[in-house]
């Protein structure tokens, strides 16, 4: 056995003499060649987890339980000391982070990067080291290796960043590899070629591998083993099969059926507390969605949209980059057209010049009447709404901003019907973003979206930082809004399985064009264009 833990507990200090469990009693086994999935939502614990096996838990903050065993080949590391810990990271055990961007050092090249710790673990000259880097990227798939050592992390896509972090991480060989949500923010496409390979890799070189997600479609071609956790607890632990054919505990339930899924596009998604209250239409499958009527009023109509970039090179050399090139569309009243698209496809750009947030540089938009008629619900809540102003002042200032109410009471009477048309307490009012979970920010900003009676809704990647559950929430919430409101939607995401449940009509782009058009149904059935077909392929489980 290549690594047990037992009686696993975590205590955080939160100041005052108090503390919080992060992680109690938890317990699994972790084989030699395996691979271990480690699933659950955020706060479950799974991140603590990790960075308890690689003996990194904040010194001062965290404290590990007295009975808390991490056995490494027979030997409690609990009981070793930090010297014990020095000699196993990064050489026998080592861990691939979720975001590359703050774990890349951004001041230094990243064959430097790769260079110290080949240096340090392997003790190499500086040329070996160089050598052996670039046969590391070359190895993991970048291409042009030996120019890419000079490369600085923002000068490489954000999947050549998660690849990057992923040579560093086996440049030792190591015997467990810790991969922490390492394709949560990458594209279908890339999350495909990084999934491939960390497959490859395990194999080839014989590793054992810990993998952490709440993506159950990428644990069932990843992984041989799967450990559910929920609140810093194990709530189900078994084969892949065991756990997936025939879960015992709800919550693993409810985390195989909130996920929207290809093919099937139910009236609404169930949730998690659906589950875990016993409630009885979660037992059985969802009603499918009724299609929606291609009739009706055309409420945004976009003609020949281009978008041009001039990009410097050098002192005296520039160049013209095309965002968006001759991208034309309709929406009709209480229909959604989805926009899919690898990075740079232009899918944002397209969505913030339909919001008015842009200019085009050719065509034009044209939406319904009245000046309010396209909001937008950007990917990040946390970025996107202002820490310093209370629910309130977040609802309220459009209002004002837009003569909307003739006195504060009116327009303080209007926000509290916002927190309740998207499900919210009235008591959040004087409440500040913080204070709200990430589902909870995402429909605050839905709520500012709302305050202007919109016509068009332009949803930019706007689920796609939420755990599969609150992601239900919020889908359920859109598509109960559009009911209500005959509202239409353009949303735009990488996520094919989340498209196909919410959209009527499909534009998949690609390098600022359009590529294929059509229905949903059809598009998804039956793809006519070789991009479609691949961005199809690559979607988790869907094989």
């Amino acid at each position: 056995m290549l690594l047990r833990v037992r009686n696993l507990r975590v205590d955080f200090q939160t100041g005052r003499g108090r503390s919080t469990t992060a992680v109690r009693n938890l317990g699994f086994d972790l084989p030699e060649r395996t691979t271990l999935a480690l699933v659950g939502e955020s706060g479950s614990g799974k991140s603590v987890t990790a960075l308890s096996l690689m003996g990194l838990l904040p010194q001062g903050l965290a404290q590990l339980g007295g009975e808390s065993e991490i056995v490494w080949q027979g030997h409690n590391l609990l009981q070793g000391g930090e010297e014990r810990w020095q000699a196993l990271r990064g050489r026998e055990m080592a861990m691939i982070f979720q975001e590359p961007m703050t774990s890349l050092n951004p001041v230094f090249p990243v064959g430097a990067q790769l260079m110290e710790g080949l240096r340090l673990h392997m003790g190499l000259s500086r040329q070996a080291a160089r050598d052996r880097a670039a046969e590391l990227l070359e190895l993991v798939g970048i291409p042009e290796p030996r120019r890419r050592l000079d490369a600085y992390p923002h000068e490489l896509s954000g999947g050549q960043q998660q690849r990057v972090m992923i040579a560093m991480a086996i440049s030792t060989h190591p015997r467990l590899l810790i991969a922490d949500e390492p394709t949560t923010a990458l594209d279908v496409t890339i999350q495909r070629q990084i999934m491939e390979l960390l497959m490859k890799l395990q194999q080839d070189m014989g590793m054992s591998m810990l993998f952490i997600t709440h993506d159950l479609a990428l644990v069932s071609e990843l992984a041989t083993q799967v450990v559910v956790m929920r609140h810093g607890e194990l709530r189900e632990a078994g084969s892949l099969r065991q756990v997936f054919d025939a879960p015992a505990d709800p919550y693993t339930q409810a985390l195989l059926a909130c996920r929207p899924r290809m093919g099937e596009r139910p009236r609404r998604l169930p949730v998690i507390e659906d589950f875990m209250r016993g409630a009885t239409r979660a037992a059985s499958p969802p009603p499918q969605r009724s299609p929606v009527s291609p009739g009706g009023e055309v409420l945004l109509t976009a003609r020949g949209l281009c978008k041009h970039y001039v990009i410097r090179e050098g002192l005296w050399k520039q160049r013209v980059f095309s965002a968006v090139r001759d991208v034309s569309l309709e929406v009709g009243q209480g229909r959604t057209l989805g926009v899919v698209g690898e990075s740079g496809s232009g899918k944002t750009t397209l969505g913030l010049m339909l919001a008015g947030i842009l200019r085009p540089d050719q065509g034009s938009v044209e939406v319904g009447t009245g000046p309010h008629g396209v909001q937008i619900v950007f990917q990040n809540p946390y970025a996107s709404l202002n820490p310093r102003f209370t629910v309130a002042h977040i609802l309220m200032e459009p209002l004002l901003l837009h003569g909307v109410g003739t006195t504060r009471l009116e327009r303080e009477e209007r926000a509290r019907e916002l927190l309740d048309q998207v499900g919210l307490p009235r008591n959040a009012m004087g409440r500040y973003p913080h204070e709200f979970s990430g589902g909870q920010r995402q429909r605050i900003a839905i709520a500012r979206c709302l305050a202007l009676r919109p016509e068009v809704l332009v949803c930019d990647e706007s689920v796609s930082a939420l755990d599969v559950s609150v992601q239900a929430q919020v889908l359920n919430l859109l598509r109960d809004l559009q009911d209500e409101y005959h509202m239409s939607y353009v949303f735009i995401s990488h996520d094919l399985a989340v498209v196909h449940h919410m959209a009527d009509d499909i534009l998949v782009m690609q390098q600022g064009r359009v590529v294929e058009a059509g229905p949903a149904d059809r598009l998804f059935a039956d793809p006519q264009h070789p991009y479609t077909r691949r961005l199809l392929e690559a979607v988790p489980g869907r094989r």
